[in-house]
């Protein structure tokens, strides 16, 4: 029979860390992960978690990447979510649902609480809100930038962590960038070759994932706009006139240099975190995809554009699963 359990302080963090050690799985939205946060809740293999590891959470100190490498590291999968602050863990079929953050201090010194239950319906809702956020995955290279820029937290005059009350407004967290087939002229070809190799030291390709980049003749607008860890779908036109939509990528870094000494003009390069073996789509799948999202807002023609709207940002994101293959959850 079901039933409901309100949990405080103490309490819910014995029965919190209860339930995760011997669940056989876990699906959490937690929003910040902080200090000591992966010996707080021991997920195990499989399991799911969601949190805010946007950069801004990040150098606030909110959330502790060090920690959320622990958890890769289980192989647990781990998706971030800008502006996240849910905190719901379901573990096998009990639901915990309350103001807890995962972090020492949160454990020990704040009063937190929160409901446990185990009803079909709280938990079967929780488990599909859980889901339809799994749309970032955490990728290494985009792990090791937020490792160098995490700063510890500190306490602010009311003693609480500054990121837990700081509201994150970003311009947009993906967009479509239409390109065409180009190759470097010979005469950039070693300056190219510098900057991509600075991007290879600092990115260091792993077995799952290998630098990509783009370029722009001059500063586009979008270069002010973007921030790393923004996602990107590359939309290229080839010279044989065939358009190809690249699975999602994870912008890291974007730098510039000097192409022409005469006219000091400088081209822009945009360096991507990719997911090695990603599958790319026809842009006419795509296309009839995005118009059923979005309908008379979709473009005619492939074209450079950020999607705001979060709900929408999600569901082109999804037409991918987290190994940047074509869902076959999606109509795609």
């Amino acid at each position: 029979m079901p039933h409901t359990k309100f949990l405080s302080n103490r309490d819910l963090w014995v029965k919190l860390a209860a339930n995760v050690k011997t669940a056989t799985r876990v699906d959490a939205a937690i929003a910040y992960v902080g200090q000591n946060g992966a010996a707080l809740l021991p997920f195990r293999r499989g399991s799911r978690l969601v949190v805010d590891m946007s950069l801004p959470t990040v150098k606030s100190g909110s959330t502790d990447p060090r920690e959320i490498e622990k958890l890769l590291n289980r192989k647990v999968q781990v998706f971030s979510r800008r502006n996240l602050h849910a905190k719901v863990v379901v573990a096998d079929g009990t639901l915990i649902a309350g103001s807890a953050n995962v972090s020492k201090r949160s454990g020990d010194l704040l009063d937190e609480a929160g409901i446990l239950t185990n009803h079909p319906t709280a938990v079967r809702r929780a488990l599909e809100f859980i889901e339809r956020l799994c749309t970032e995955p955490i990728g290494k290279e985009y792990l090791e930038l937020c490792k160098r820029l995490y700063k510890p937290p500190k306490m602010n005059g009311n003693g609480r962590d500054p990121g837990t009350a700081q509201k994150q407004t970003q311009p947009a967290k993906l967009w479509l960038v239409n390109l065409k087939e180009f190759d470097i002229p010979e005469s950039e070809a070693n300056t190219f070759a510098r900057s991509s190799s600075s991007a290879e030291a600092i990115i260091k390709p792993k077995a799952s994932s290998t630098l990509q980049s783009f370029t722009w003749p001059s500063e586009p607008a979008m270069a002010k706009q973007m921030q790393p860890g923004d996602w990107i779908i590359q939309v290229t036109t080839y010279k044989n006139k065939i358009i190809t939509v690249s699975p999602p990528c994870q912008l890291i870094s974007i730098v510039s240099y000097v192409r022409n000494k005469a006219t000091k003009a400088r081209r822009w390069v945009f360096h991507l975190e990719a997911r090695k073996n990603g599958q790319s789509m026809p842009w006419s799948n795509f296309d009839r995809v995005l118009k059923s999202l979005i309908g008379n807002r979709s473009p005619v023609r492939p074209r450079t554009m950020p999607i705001r709207d979060t709900e929408l940002a999600d569901k082109v994101l999804g037409l991918w699963t987290a190994s940047a293959r074509i869902s076959r959850r999606r109509d795609a």
